[in-house]
């Protein structure tokens, strides 16, 4: 593939939404290229202000509306046939492509990938859809068996066959786990919060803390095997863990949708040398549940397990996986393309990691986030929370914790409080082989610390992220035509009259040392990699069995009612097995492979191969660990196998 050299050519391509700036949230590319494209942008959000605003008669609004469902439905029915048509030429050329920069779209090897996906996807739609067309059964008995039909045509011999080489789970794991304990056990609850779909959320209990712990202090709180512990004690031994979820803590009923609950629960957690244990979980303040065993009735506590998974579902799909994974890398891919030449030493290494980043992103916009979409339909909160969430989580985080490392350290999760922790454990082999392959390439390039600083090229691109938007020329942000009128796209939001003096990347400092490059790079990549495969491949055998961790809750945690009755309905609970499918469902791309990292020079190529090497040694390893989970818990952890992790962020 060739690429343009020109900076000038790929800044007037590569542009910035103005459309994130007012709420602070992740840099976004513009997804119309052209200025033809920013003529559509403006008098298509023209339309959308005309109507949210209610400045057309009732006739006129309908008839708007209208035309607003048959345009998304098109856009639907269009990505369907391009799909199953990509064999034909003319859908593999730039002819259809009004979205995205030159080369950033969806090449066709990847979009028959896709095909193979959607083709299985829509017979196990189908077969549960008829399922919930029956009469003769009850919505908890519908439920259960769309589930049953849903699973069994994907694990069809036929659909198993066409799917043998993607690596794509068929039967949720967690469901065979429910069936084996009889539902949510509390030793599968706890595992969850390590080797689950979102092992990002549970921390040490520390000082700062204090305020926590003294409203649960009061009373003894048994173990299972029966013993009596006192808390302060265990948060003295360093023993005791928390899951809580502190950007959900304000949330009110005008917040959600109706008729869907979402809590801000607390998880208290102890470890031994038995594993990890739930002590209790508060729903609101001065609301704490134990479990069963303590005299607290079955329900109670399932209920308020029920609150957790939800709290943490939701925590993962809005913060753990799009928003610290898809958006946050979207900058970097961007800025990457705008401010380094196709030649440049940074570009070389980090572009194949960002390879159809952008194009997954804009995809999601309608997707994922759009009016009507899955966010819309299957979460408690209505979409513009979704996305507000979204926003502070973001500018809430320093670049500096996307480091493993730091993670790890900030949580309080070192080895040394918790020995066996899968998603941690594989992570950091990874880790050390990424930053091994990042020192060992940047290296031949920069010898030392003063040819870092000497980089302009650098300098530039660390400066677009890095540096106060007010210091900025609003041309990286898509413009109009000048011949257009001003008033027009200032209404449309297109044209900004101040940037604002936050920069792209919260805390993204400058880069003056050859390790801080190197520890720049090793983030990006593993984001890229290891973390996104760790979050999203995880979805499919968590989530798609909706009792384990309901999208929403159908009924107050804190009220009684049966666990049917918290459960989402029919159509939400299959809405939600075929978004979790069709997130995890395609791993295009093996992490270092010399298929998407095309390094011309000969060193390069040796210390690709070594990182090659240390990747085939990382699988056998964890291989190797995953045969002694399987012994200690029932459960393996693959989803950092180096053989499982795509190169990109990439669906």
């Amino acid at each position: 593939m060739v690429r343009p050299t020109n900076l000038t050519e790929e800044q007037g391509q590569f542009r910035y939404d103005p459309s994130s700036l007012e709420k602070k949230g992740p840099a976004r590319l513009f997804p119309h290229t052209g200025e033809d494209g920013a003529i559509y942008y403006i008098l298509d959000k023209l339309r959308q202000n005309l109507l949210e605003q209610g400045q057309l008669s009732q006739p006129w609004s309908l008839l708007l509306q209208q035309l607003d469902n048959a345009i998304h439905t098109c856009d639907e029915k269009w990505g369907e046939i391009s799909t199953l048509l990509v064999d034909l030429k003319i859908f593999q050329s730039g002819w259809f492509n009004f979205t995205l920069p030159a080369n950033e779209q969806f090449d066709p090897s990847y979009v028959r990938e896709r095909r193979i996906i959607l083709q299985k996807l829509f017979g196990a739609k189908n077969a549960a859809e008829a399922v919930e067309r029956r009469h003769d059964l009850s919505e908890a008995a519908i439920r259960k068996q769309q589930r049953l039909e849903f699973y069994q045509k994907l694990e069809n011999k036929k659909q198993a066959a066409a799917l043998a080489n993607h690596h794509v789970s068929l039967h949720p794991v967690v469901s065979r786990i429910h069936e084996r304990e009889g539902g949510l056990s509390d030793r599968e609850f706890a595992r969850q919060r390590l080797a689950g779909q979102n092992p990002m959320v549970l921390r040490r209990l520390m000082s700062d803390d204090r305020a926590m712990l003294s409203a649960w202090a009061g009373q003894s709180y048994i173990l299972e095997d029966g013993s009596s512990v006192d808390l302060v004690e265990l948060a003295t031994a360093n023993s005791l863990f928390v899951a809580n979820y502190p950007i959900l803590q304000n949330l009110k009923a005008v917040h959600l949708q109706p008729g869907r609950y979402l809590g801000s629960p607390v998880a208290l957690f102890h470890y031994s040398q038995k594993g990890l244990e739930p002590l209790l979980i508060e729903l609101e303040k001065g609301k704490v549940i134990t479990p069963s065993k303590n005299g607290v009735a079955v329900d109670d506590w399932m209920r308020a397990k029920l609150s957790v998974q939800t709290a943490d579902v939701t925590h993962h799909e809005l913060i753990t996986h799009l928003c610290y994974t898809h958006l946050s890398m979207e900058a970097f891919a961007i800025a990457t393309s705008r401010r380094l030449p196709y030649n440049h030493p940074l570009f070389q290494l980090l572009h194949p990691h960002f390879q159809f980043l952008l194009a997954i992103n804009t995809r999601g916009n309608n997707l994922l986030l759009g009016e009507g979409s899955a966010i819309e339909q299957l979460l408690a909160t209505t979409r513009e929370v979704s996305i507000d969430l979204m926003n502070i989580a973001y500018r809430e985080r320093p670049f500096s914790e996307y480091s493993l490392l730091n993670n790890i350290k900030s949580r309080g999760i070192e080895q040394e409080f918790i020995a066996n922790f899968p998603y941690r454990d594989d992570a950091l082999l990874l880790w050390e082989s990424i930053h091994n392959y990042t020192k060992h390439y940047l290296q031949r390039y920069y010898p030392d610390d003063r040819a870092v600083q000497q980089d302009s090229y650098l300098r530039s691109w660390v400066e677009e992220l890095g540096t106060p938007l007010a210091s900025h020329p609003k041309t990286e942000f898509a413009q109009p035509p000048t011949w257009f009128p001003r008033k027009l796209a200032v209404q449309a939001g297109l044209e900004v009259e101040n940037l604002p003096d936050y920069p792209r990347v919260p805390d993204f400092g400058e880069i003056t040392s050859l390790q801080q490059l190197i520890d720049t790079a090793t983030t990006l990549i593993f984001i890229s990699g290891p973390q996104h495969a760790a979050v999203n491949f995880s979805q499919f055998d968590y989530v798609a069995y909706v009792p384990n961790a309901p999208l929403a809750l159908y009924s107050p945690p804190d009220t009684p009612a049966t666990l049917e009755e918290l459960l989402p309905p029919a159509n939400q609970d299959l809405g939600q097995m075929v978004l979790t499918f069709a997130l995890s469902g395609i791993r295009y791309g093996k992490l270092g492979s010399s298929d998407l990292i095309q390094f011309a020079d000969r060193g390069n190529q040796q210390i690709l191969a070594q990182f090659q090497h240390e990747l085939t040694g990382i699988e056998a390893k964890i291989n190797a660990r995953n045969q002694e989970r399987l012994v200690a818990t029932g459960v393996e952890y693959p989803y950092l196998l180096p053989s499982c992790i795509p190169n990109s962020i990439n669906i």
